[in-house]
């Protein structure tokens, strides 16, 4: 889709939604408006510096005393990877190898002058309609595709805190029988995830701007309490995640609007190729292993790129 960016949607209009973690800023909606001859540019952003195993783990152990002390009862720390943008590196091309490779998961490029270029393969809907139905994900808990094992306490206790929240937020925000699928093992790559799929049913006029809205950020990007957390990782991260975490998706395509959460995403930048990923943390997390974990995760597309 190429068009104009903006702020504003009218309903009906078709566009393709690109929304940051930070819920006090405005998301942007790319409308087809023709073809737009505005080659793409990237904005000369200064270098990021990647996140240091000591300054994660750093935060890891802050969560953990803030949650133990009664303030959260999870947090989702994050951090990124910044790699020199190789001289062969293509973004169309790498674009479709992430297609070929992740056909499971919503595989997205999106750029806006000025702004910036993202490039993606999120497993988690944050929301999707019909003219008859809404569904949401509730996506939380996380290990390796090889491990066979069950599920540990700690895995199973944020999934659990993420369905909770997401329950209770459709259940002020909209009219209609809300119907629970889960928690299934929901495969994403390199990695498995916990997977509840909720369902309302509804006829008439769309509900996907309401539900949205109380939903993002959820605590399986945030945390819960949830403007608690979100408050606390804007203030405390070293870096600002800008869209990684955010949410995107075509509006009123084809009689259909399918949001994703920006998960498993990578910034373009001049210079730099900036890789995301995050860490749901409870009083039961082990630093270490929420380290492991955010490895895996960037791993998903830098291990797609070709250096």
């Amino acid at each position: 889709m190429i068009g104009t960016a903006s702020h504003s949607l009218k309903g009906g209009e078709r566009a393709f939604v690109f929304a940051p973690f930070d819920p006090g800023q405005k998301p942007f909606y790319i409308k087809p408006e023709g073809v737009s001859s505005e080659a793409c540019a990237f904005p000369i952003d200064k270098k990021i510096k990647s996140t240091s195993k000591k300054q994660f783990t750093d935060l890891v152990k802050k969560i953990i005393a803030e949650i133990k002390a009664g303030k959260f009862k999870k947090v989702v720390a994050a951090r990124v990877l910044a790699i020199d943008r190789p001289a062969s590196f293509d973004s169309i091309v790498f674009f479709e190898k992430l297609c070929r490779q992740y056909d499971n998961a919503f595989v997205s490029m999106a750029y806006i002058p000025g702004i910036g270029l993202w490039i993606g393969a999120s497993p988690e809907v944050l929301v999707s309609e019909t003219s008859s139905k809404l569904t949401t994900y509730s996506l939380a808990g996380t290990k390796v595709i090889e491990d066979s094992t069950d599920w540990h306490e700690k895995e199973l206790e944020e999934q659990k805190i993420v369905t909770e929240f997401i329950y209770k937020k459709l259940n002020k925000t909209v009219k209609g029988e809300i119907t629970i699928k889960g928690p299934v093992t929901h495969d994403a790559g390199r990695v498995k995830h916990l997977l509840s799929v909720f369902t309302i049913s509804h006829k008439g006029k769309s509900i996907w701007k309401q539900v949205a809205k109380a939903l993002h950020p959820t605590p399986a990007v945030g945390g819960m309490p949830q403007r608690k957390a979100v408050d606390f990782v804007l203030h405390e991260e070293s870096f600002d995640r800008a869209f990684y975490a955010g949410y995107l998706g075509p509006v009123n395509y084809n009689t259909k609007t399918d949001l994703f959460v920006n998960l498993r995403c990578v910034q373009v930048t001049d210079g730099q190729l900036i890789f995301y990923a995050g860490c749901g943390v409870t009083a039961d997390s082990n630093t270490e292993k929420e380290w492991v974990e955010s490895e895996r995760k960037i791993d998903v597309l830098k291990s797609l790129v070709d250096v």
